[in-house]
């Protein structure tokens, strides 16, 4: 026989399983970071993987770009390349918040051309 305070805990472990899952992130931070760095040129990398809203998510940050503005462009744009490359878990639209800084001015998305999703980002370099 199923008695109440155990009836109710199963249902409290059900709801915090269920939540638990929905609240991993699809894209891994620390993956982010390593491609990033490992663009030729770039001088720091601080991007965060954020949840925003109910389901939605994001990489915020910054990337340190060489002083040159041409030079800087292209380091940007290897570094949104390399974004593309790492594993998303799922099909969750990341946005991208990631801004390439250099003393020649501040790099966005809009800047070079690309788009400003994760999902965008693999189409547009990979297929």
């Amino acid at each position: 026989m199923i008695t109440r305070r155990a009836a109710l805990l199963s249902i409290t472990a059900a709801v915090l399983s269920t939540t638990a899952c929905g609240s991993l992130a699809p894209i891994d931070e620390d993956e982010v970071n390593d491609a990033v760095s490992q663009v030729e040129g770039v001088t720091s990398v601080d991007i965060t993987v954020e949840k925003r809203g109910i389901a939605d998510w994001s990489l915020t940050g910054e990337i340190g770009l060489p002083d040159d503005p041409e030079e800087a462009r292209t380091v940007y744009a290897n570094c949104l390349s390399a974004i593309a490359d790492v594993p998303v878990d799922s099909d969750a639209t990341i946005g991208l918040y990631v801004y390439g800084m250099s003393t020649s001015g501040n790099l966005g998305t809009d800047d070079v051309d690309d788009p400003d999703t994760t999902q965008r980002l693999e189409k547009h370099f990979r297929w």
